[in-house]
C-alpha cells in the first residue's frame, strides 16, 4: 500500500511537472525569446541609426548687394536744378604743433619701392585733374601756417596750420576714404573719368560734389544692408549649430539606450535558458536516482 501511495505521489508530481511547470516554462521561454528578439532587432536598428552623426543643416552664403555705380545721367540730374546760394564755409583751424626733432630722427630710412597700384591711382587722379582748368577751379586744398602760441616777449613759440581754401580734392577724398583697397579707389576714379568729360566745364565742380554726395550716401546704405544680411545669416547659422548639437546629443542618448536594450535582451534569454537547464538537470538527476534505487 505504501509503495502504491508513493507511486501515485510521484506520478502526480511528474504530471504536474510535465504538464504545468515544463509546459509553462517552455511557453514563457518562447515568449521571452520572441520579445527579446524583437527588442534585439529594434535596438540594433536604433543603434545603427544613432551611431552615425547627424547631418548639419547647411546655411546659404550671404548674397551681398551689388557694388555702387553712378552714371553721368544721375549726375546731370543732380546738378540740373538751380543750386541754392552756397554757404560760406569757414576755414577750420587744424593745429599741428611742431616738435623738436633730434638729429637721429632727421635720418630718413630708405623708402620702400613704390606700389604699382598707388602709382596707377596717382596717374588716374592726375588725368582727372586735367578736366578742371586751373583758371576756373582750385584742385588742391590750400593751408597756411599760423602762430599757435607766443612767448613772454611776443615772439612765435609754436606754429600750426589751418585750411585757407578747400579744393576739389576734398570731395574726391571723401569718396576714396570709404575704401581700403587701392584697386577699388582706382575703379572710382575710372568711373569719374567716364562721367566728368560729359559734363559742361562750368558744372564739373558741382558734378564732382554731387558724385561724392551720392556715392557716400549709397555706400553707407550698402554697408548697412550688408550688415543686416550678415546678421541674418549668422542668426541662421547659430540656429543650425544649436539643432546639430541637440540632434547629436539625442543620438548619443539613443546609442546608450539601444546598447542597454541589447544587453537586456541577451540577459533575459540567458536567465530563462539557465532556468530551463536547471529544471532539466534536476529532473534527470531524479530519474537517475530512481534507476539506481530500483537496481539496488
Amino acid at each position: 500500500m505504501a509503495n502504491n501511495q508513493e507511486t501515485k505521489k510521484k506520478g502526480s508530481f511528474e504530471f504536474l511537472e510535465k504538464k504545468i511547470v515544463f509546459l509553462f516554462s517552455r511557453i514563457f521561454f518562447w515568449i521571452v525569446c520572441i520579445v527579446a528578439g524583437v527588442v534585439f532587432v529594434v535596438s540594433l536598428i536604433l543603434f545603427l541609426y544613432n551611431i552615425f552623426p547627424p547631418i548639419k543643416e547647411s546655411v546659404a552664403k550671404a548674397k551681398l548687394p551689388p557694388e555702387v555705380t553712378i552714371s553721368s545721367a544721375e549726375i546731370e540730374t543732380a546738378i540740373a536744378p538751380p543750386p541754392a546760394k552756397p554757404k560760406e564755409e569757414k576755414p577750420v583751424e587744424v593745429v599741428k604743433p611742431t616738435e623738436k626733432v633730434t638729429p637721429k630722427e632727421k635720418e630718413m630710412p630708405t623708402p620702400p619701392p613704390p606700389d604699382p597700384l598707388e602709382l596707377a591711382l596717382k596717374a588716374k587722379i592726375d588725368t582727372l585733374k586735367l578736366y578742371f582748368p586751373e583758371n576756373q577751379y582750385t584742385w588742391a586744398t590750400i593751408s597756411e601756417r599760423i602762430v599757435v602760441e607766443r612767448d613772454l616777449w611776443g615772439n612765435p613759440a609754436r606754429w600750426g596750420t589751418r585750411i585757407k581754401v578747400y579744393g576739389l580734392d576734398r570731395q574726391l577724398n571723401k569718396v576714396l576714404n570709404l575704401y581700403d583697397e587701392t584697386k577699388k579707389k582706382i575703379d572710382v576714379v575710372k568711373e569719374l573719368l567716364s562721367i566728368i568729360p560729359q559734363i559742361d566745364i562750368k558744372n564739373r565742380g558741382k558734378a564732382l560734389e554731387a558724385y561724392a554726395a551720392i556715392r557716400v550716401k549709397r555706400e553707407k546704405e550698402r554697408k548697412n544692408e550688408i550688415r543686416e544680411i550678415e546678421s541674418e545669416v549668422e542668426y541662421k547659422r547659430s540656429i543650425a549649430d544649436a539643432k546639430y548639437i541637440e540632434a547629436k546629443a539625442k543620438k548619443a542618448v539613443g546609442v546608450a539606450k539601444s546598447l542597454r536594450a541589447l544587453g537586456a535582451s541577451f540577459v533575459g534569454i540567458a536567465i530563462i535558458g539557465l532556468f530551463l537547464c536547471f529544471l532539466a538537470i534536476e529532473r534527470n538527476t531524479r530519474a537517475v536516482q530512481e534507476m539506481i534505487e530500483k537496481r539496488g
